[in-house]
């Protein structure tokens, strides 16, 4: 694909509401593999160099909280309807089980971060965030004892409390991301979900007392949604002290809410673009860099490394200046996970990526099988690399 190619393709998706799509790698997943072969798929998972070098690991839980309109009206992400709270003991016992599969594959590696994931994890209670850290301590024995790793929790503002953020911290994790995506009451009541503007300030300021540091997700380009009131959002966030903030526009796409009834009451697409600007010159004059096309951050000075975002820029920073990949190996556990285990061309084993099993009761059943819940692979040919390689600089020279 060439300079004129992109650009072409660039001009005719400006007319598009936006739809995120999350890609692993390249191709998209929906191009991985189903009919997979077992044998071929441990050795690929099980037998690759990454095994000896750093690990950015993912525990993905897939439960949230059932909402009228379902999926908070916009989310397209796999997950599960929370039921009760046997239903994740339940789910946190195969999670170990699914890591002891894998425990000879990271004998000897070192972990370099811990992402969990979902869903909505902080809809664990406060005796199960030991349990994620154990089963993580379980592949990694030295988790935090040599070095502290960065080690983050998702979750949603009205399911913080001081029990919960006490326990959060006491298990090891140092970075909580929050999920709030509106702060305005009753623009967030078009999501269906039941959380306050005071929900998501007395959990940022308890983040703050128990030294866990935070990011901040948020949604512009909201069904009535005025600019003056996308700034006042912002300036309250910025004043709370939050140094990394994502701030993105609306995903209207699929059979979601607001791509089916609520597409006309959502900004134009050129109010959208003008918000996008505003917001990025206000965060600017705040003192924030901007470190992807939604993500900003506050330098600081303190080294936290909980402040250092290596999960994200493991994705987001993944190439050297020549063109070589420089990620580390993205490892998952759990209901939807991805494994990356890229290799150096000069290598005999294939790069290959897999998603687990998006079907909770496949997922189970895998397990209690001692099989590995993948759903779909790839195998890399050498030329997949250099392809994303190549489309990853010719982009980023474009932007």
């Amino acid at each position: 694909m060439d300079i004129a190619a992109i650009k072409k393709f660039i001009q005719k998706n400006k007319v598009r509401h936006l739809s995120n799509k999350v890609l692993h790698t390249h191709p998209s997943p929906k191009m991985w593999k189903t009919d997979l072969k077992e044998e071929e798929n441990n050795y690929l998972l099980k037998n690759t160099e990454a095994k000896y070098k750093s690990i950015n690991l993912y525990l993905g839980i897939p439960y949230c909280i059932p909402t009228n309109p379902p999926h908070c009206g916009f989310c397209l992400f796999p997950t599960q309807d929370y039921k009760g709270k046997k239903e994740i003991d339940y789910y946190l016992d195969f999670l170990n089980r699914e890591a002891h599969l894998y425990k000879e594959f990271y004998h000897g590696a070192k972990l370099e971060s811990l992402y969990v994931g979902g869903g909505t994890p902080n809809l664990l209670q406060p005796h199960d965030y030991i349990k994620l850290t154990n089963i993580v301590s379980s592949l990694f024995p030295n988790i935090g004892l040599s070095k502290p790793i960065e080690m983050t929790l998702e979750g949603i503002p009205q399911l913080f409390n001081e029990d919960k953020i006490r326990a959060i911290r006491e298990a090891g994790f140092n970075r909580v991301s929050m999920g709030v995506q509106q702060v305005n009451d009753e623009l967030i009541a078009a999501s269906g979900r039941k959380q306050t503007r005071k929900q998501v300030f007395d959990a940022i300021e308890l983040f703050h007392k128990y030294s866990l540091s935070c990011n901040v997700d948020l949604i512009y380009g909201w069904p009535n949604q005025s600019i003056e009131a996308m700034l006042g959002d912002l300036e309250s966030i910025v004043q709370s002290g939050i140094k990394h903030i994502t701030h993105y526009e609306l995903n209207i796409a699929g059979h979601s809410d607001f791509a089916t009834k609520q597409k006309q009451n959502t900004p134009s697409i050129e109010r959208k673009i003008e918000m996008y600007n505003i917001a990025k010159q206000f965060l600017i004059s705040k003192g924030y860099k901007q470190k992807t096309m939604y993500d900003w951050e506050k330098p600081n000075d303190n080294h936290l490394i909980s402040e250092k975002y290596l999960y994200e820029d493991n994705l987001r920073d993944c190439l050297h200046e020549n063109g070589q990949s420089k990620m580390t190996t993205m490892s998952g556990l759990g209901y939807a996970a991805v494994n990356m285990r890229l290799q150096p061309n000069s290598s005999e084993i294939k790069s290959v990526s897999a998603m687990n099993h998006r079907n909770l009761n496949e997922y189970y059943n895998a397990i209690s099988l001692n099989k590995l819940p993948i759903e779909r692979m790839f195998v890399h040919d050498t030329e997949d690399g250099l392809c994303c390689t190549k489309l990853f600089l010719k982009a980023s020279s474009v932007i």
